[in-house]
């Protein structure tokens, strides 16, 4: 259900916040307080971000995706950051939606580069696992350089059983009452950072570059994590949640392997195939009768992609499992027939890619037609048989013609 879900829910635009809110990424309107358009249930939840916006396809296809576990296989930093964000009497505390976050300056000097502090907030339970383990509180400081290179140190929080805490968490929710609800601001009580900032320089920091973990997903971000969490006592810990509720974005692939979000599509669809054709109506569902829906848009992209990784895969795609009224395969090189209301067009325009275009329809007809032997990423060919309707994959000794 997720997956058809995902694959055909129409497009809206989204806002986002909370990683990026005060950078180049997101600029603010002084004086306002923004209120993101995702969030971390249902449709607006992590499952469909990439769905919200075509802005946030890196949510579901990046391959370079944070937060994850940190374990042996995640390098620390070899060296230490400095850092300097001055003591304050007060600073704004604002309720995003998403998360409670708080506008502050400072400085951190990392890797040859300068790094300029713009707000932290909260989430939890914490994003990060380390060797597993999740905690109750992670604390995210961002970072923008002056070339837009964004920068995290992230800060883990584990509960007391003495009762003793962290005072820079329990000065910033001193007025948490009058945040309660999202789009609202209110003043922290005095900040000292020197706690926070002796424990990070300390470390051991692990170090990777990761993604935001909010939309767009964007790559490129130097995480900065330390490894040994500080002191939370339980009522700040409740406090916190009470507001915030639960903002934590699962745990990705390690770096460099396929989007969860993809395994999870390619599964869906390879058991059932339907979801492709379902997908394909949804989006162009919307369009008067007659209309093209030519297949720049982020569903039919999605749909392309799919059908290319999927046959790649050595997945067989059956069409015949919709009630069609026509479904025609034509010889190569010979003209198709007209397409009808609902065609989905899987044709080879003779350059070696495969083409999708999604015709409007407010049913779930489909036509295939394929007017070459297909090549797909210069591999093997595809077919599609008149027979049984399904786009194959074959050998070369087993190529055959239409």
């Amino acid at each position: 259900m997720f997956t058809k879900v995902f694959i055909s829910l129409a497009l809206a635009a989204a806002a986002s916040a909370s990683c990026i809110h005060g950078t180049s990424l997101q600029r603010r309107q002084e004086g306002t307080v923004p209120i993101s358009n995702f969030g971390y249930s249902g449709e607006r939840g992590p499952l469909n971000w990439a769905g919200l916006d075509a802005a946030n396809v890196a949510c579901r296809t990046s391959q370079v995706q944070s937060p994850i576990v940190l374990d042996n296989t995640v390098a620390f930093a070899t060296e230490v950051p400095q850092i300097t964000i001055a003591a304050v009497e007060e600073a704004e505390f604002e309720n995003l939606g998403t998360t409670l976050e708080t506008i502050v300056s400072g400085t951190t000097v990392f890797g040859g580069k300068t790094f300029n502090l713009k707000q932290f907030h909260m989430h939890t339970p914490s994003e990060h696992r380390i060797n597993e383990e999740y905690f109750p509180l992670e604390i995210h400081m961002v970072h923008e350089a002056d070339d837009g290179t964004i920068g995290v140190i992230a800060i883990p929080f584990q509960l007391t059983e003495d009762g003793s805490t962290t005072a820079l968490l329990t000065s910033v929710i001193t007025n948490i009452a009058q945040v309660t609800v999202p789009g609202t601001a209110t003043k922290t009580g005095p900040l000292d950072f020197a706690e926070v900032i002796a424990a990070v320089q300390a470390g051991p920091l692990f170090q990777y570059t990761g993604s935001l973990t909010t939309p767009p997903c964007a790559e490129g971000l130097t995480f900065l994590v330390l490894e040994k969490p500080l002191a939370l006592d339980v009522k700040t810990y409740n406090t916190i949640k009470s507001v915030i509720k639960f903002n934590a974005r699962y745990t990705q692939n390690p770096l460099g392997q396929t989007n969860l979000l993809d395994v999870a599509v390619k599964l869906a669809v390879s058991e059932d195939p339907t979801i492709l054709a379902a997908a394909s109506n949804a989006s162009c569902a919307a369009l008067p009768n007659g209309s093209s829906h030519q297949s720049s848009s982020s569903s039919q992209i999605d749909v392309h992609a799919l059908i290319q990784e999927l046959v790649n895969g050595g997945h067989e795609m059956k069409f015949d499992t919709i009630t069609t009224t026509t479904t025609t395969v034509t010889k190569a090189g010979s003209s198709s027939s007209s397409h009808a209301p609902g065609t989905v067009i899987i044709s080879n325009p003779g350059n070696g890619h495969v083409q999708t275009q999604a015709m409007p329809s407010s049913h779930s007809n489909i036509q295939v037609i394929n007017t070459k032997p297909v090549i797909i990423d210069g591999t093997m060919p595809v077919h599609i048989s008149k027979k049984d309707k399904m786009v194959k994959r074959f050998t070369p000794a087993g190529k055959r013609r239409l």
